[in-house]
């Protein structure tokens, strides 16, 4: 049952103790006065008595008031100890009363659990890591069958004139199935990791050679939220997306701390060109032209800091490019210059990311885009020191955009903006922390470690006989690429890679291919061209009015960059068993009671007068001044006190005792044999008031 959504159990507590006392007080006060109104005038000694002590406890504190006032005023010269005992006696109720506000300091909490230990992805036992591997191949495959490698080191090879290839010279092999080959792998080595879909591709050279089919590449959705899975975490942000590895399964409310992580981390930034494509939606005719912005404030940029002076120097050398392309004595009032011919962009009602192509001469024969993103590129590796890649290049910029459909001159438009994104990756030791709070939501903190980044790159190849003339033909795979990062003060913190676009072809498919290859999947078109990724570039607006932003754009990078590690990349079940135990702390999720110490205020006062009381009785009662109160108690207590002199020699219990109302209302004791000629059954208020009618 729900008693409130917006109390607290303290402020509920306070309310019904409040309401409580008041209750009892009121009470108390209405039995007394039915006591009162039900006391009979005539009754015996004992029963006048206990009327008197009732009446004397309902008026004590009235009385008590009256005589420490009167008492203090008039300085009397009796004992003081008997003043200061009672205004606490006084002041002890009114402290019980305020120490109510003590509980309003409760409230319901969450409190954490147990402390525990678990693996990497959570795995417990071998047959847990076995199944978790057989999860990420193709259905089906025999382990045993897949080849894999391990290469320390590699150099050139010359193998024929003009053929050359980097040849592992410290190989180390085995299969999938081999738990003991992933033994003492640190956890910042990319080897650590494996390739989804991977299985063993049937070669006629497999005697020889044993080459490997995998997948690099995105789900089919769009990577929104951080998410745990496969022992990576992996954390889309408003301007990329980063990856730590080596992390459990955690439930809410659970906490790790790592210590000596690998992380993947991927920058994206996007600026925009000052040129926007615009067609009439319900002209079938309307081809679209382009418009060039001139007026201030047509440059917008989302990204990183260190990106941004080579996006605008790249922007401001195609817009010089673009000039000619745009008729100025078509300016209009808002500083918009339209193109001489219809515009080459894409158009969509729905909004959505694509790629676009520069305007050309239709007598141009080369591409001008590959020039500019080649500059761009050459620019923020020698700013970010990023070396070249030993397969083939990838780029790091690309000509991107965003449309959709708008509103403008009272029409509905589609539109598309161009812009120029660039992005990097880099591969960084850290040391991270990574909660999942009640809402199994997941938040990433780290801090970069100086580190040393170790590269092994080693190709993969086969080769076949020419008939015709004997000559020996290489056929290049899939190369072998291998990262790993060993703490060093005197190296760098972040470490900005290279990105190629190795061929997919076959080979051993280690994690390193699908590290060097997320920038130019996003960037170089693949998501565009092949209409298997065609639902991530629609964005959900759809075709509401579109806010069109490099912030989307940019975002939208790094939900793919998400979705791309989600896709492709997954820790290896026997290096996750093998590493140690990972502490997983409980942040709540249990159901407890708390308490705001500064209520506690609350109680200072009962807390306080307690303890004088009970430090002066202990004083007392060491000095033998307490002993035999009980006989005073009973001495003082009702009329007691005075039934030797209303009716000496009696038994009180057995003595009649009679209200009278003259000269003042009194008790008059009634003697043996004295004729009763009053009602006996009568109350006192009844006489008492008929005597003053």
């Amino acid at each position: 049952m729900i008693i409130s959504s917006a109390l607290t159990i303290g402020q509920i507590t306070f309310i019904l103790r409040v309401a409580i006392q008041i209750l009892t007080y009121i009470s108390l006060a209405v039995l007394g006065t039915l006591i009162l109104g039900n006391a009979p005038r005539v009754a015996s000694l004992k029963t006048h008595d206990t009327i008197n002590r009732i009446v004397g406890a309902n008026s004590a504190t009235s009385s008590t008031i009256k005589w420490l006032f009167n008492s203090l005023r008039r300085n009397p010269s009796g004992s003081s100890n008997l003043i200061l005992i009672l205004f606490f006696s006084l002041s002890y109720t009114i402290f019980a009363s305020l120490s109510d506000i003590g509980f309003l300091g409760f409230y319901a909490c969450s409190v954490p659990g147990p402390t525990t230990f678990d693996h990497i992805a959570s795995l417990t036992s071998s047959s847990s890591a076995e199944n978790f591997i057989r999860s990420y191949t193709v259905n089906g495959t025999d382990l045993s069958a897949v080849r894999t490698y391990h290469c320390d080191a590699s150099a050139v090879a010359q193998f024929d004139l003009g053929t050359s290839f980097y040849n592992c010279t410290s190989w180390s092999n085995s299969t999938l199935s081999d738990n003991d080959f992933y033994e003492g792998l640190n956890g910042s080595d990319t080897d650590a990791l494996m390739l989804r879909q991977l299985t063993h591709r049937p070669d006629k050279n497999d005697s020889f050679f044993n080459f490997n089919t995998f997948y690099i590449g995105p789900t089919p959705q769009l990577v929104l939220q951080p998410i745990i899975n496969g022992g990576l975490a992996i954390v889309p942000h408003p301007t990329g997306v980063r990856m730590v590895a080596g992390v459990p399964q955690l439930e809410p409310n659970t906490q790790v701390e790592l210590s000596d992580a690998l992380a993947l981390e991927m920058d994206v930034g996007c600026m925009t060109l000052g040129v926007v494509g615009v067609k009439n939606t319900y002209d079938i005719s309307d081809a679209g032209n382009d418009f060039m912005r001139t007026r201030d404030g047509w440059r917008k940029y989302t990204g990183p800091d260190y990106m941004q002076d080579v996006l605008a120097k790249t922007v401001d050398d195609i817009r010089t490019y673009l000039q000619p392309f745009f008729n100025v004595s078509s300016m209009d009032g808002s500083g918009m210059i339209q193109s001489f011919n219809s515009t080459n962009v894409m158009f969509s009602p729905a909004a959505n990311i694509n790629s676009h192509r520069l305007l050309r001469s239709p007598t141009a024969f080369d591409m001008p885009d590959t020039g500019f993103m080649a500059n761009c590129t050459a620019a923020l590796q020698q700013k970010l020191g990023i070396p070249n890649a030993l397969d083939q290049p990838g780029t790091l910029c690309s000509l991107l955009g965003m449309g959709g459909s708008r509103a403008g001159n009272g029409a509905l438009q589609q539109g598309f903006d161009r812009m120029v994104c660039a992005a990097s990756t880099q591969l960084n030791l850290v040391d991270a922390t990574i909660h999942v709070n009640e809402n199994r939501n997941v938040s990433l903190d780290f801090s970069r470690i100086p580190s040393a980044l170790n590269y092994v790159y080693a190709d993969f190849w086969t080769t076949e006989t020419r008939p015709d003339n004997g000559s020996i033909l290489f056929d290049p795979r899939t190369p072998y690429e291998r990262y790993t990062l060993t703490p060093d003060s005197k190296s760098p913190s972040t470490h900005f890679i290279a990105q190629s676009r190795p061929p997919i072809s076959g080979g051993q498919g280690s994690a390193g291919n699908a590290i060097t290859s997320i920038v130019p999947f996003i960037l170089e078109g693949d998501l565009f061209r092949d209409n298997t990724y065609a639902g991530m570039t629609a964005l959900p607006e759809g075709f509401e009015d579109v806010i069109i932003g490099t912030e989307r754009l940019v975002e939208w990078a790094g939900q793919v960059g998400g979705s791309y590690i989600l896709g492709s990349l997954v820790y290896n079940g026997w290096a996750a068993l093998d590493a140690s135990r990972i502490k997983v702390v409980s942040t709540g999720g249990r159901i407890g009671s708390c308490y705001k110490p500064y209520y506690a205020i609350g109680f200072i006062p009962l807390v306080l007068s307690a303890g004088v009381v009970f430090c002066w009785a202990v004083i007392l009662l060491f000095g033998g001044s307490l002993f035999g109160t009980g006989k005073v108690k009973d001495a003082y207590g009702g009329l007691s006190t005075y039934s030797a002199a209303m009716c000496p020699g009696a038994e009180p219990s057995a003595t009649l005792v009679v209200w009278e109302s003259a000269p003042e209302p009194h008790l008059r004791p009634l003697s043996d044999g004295y004729p009763l000629t009053v009602n006996s059954s009568s109350t006192a208020l009844t006489y008492l008031k008929s005597m003053d009618s």
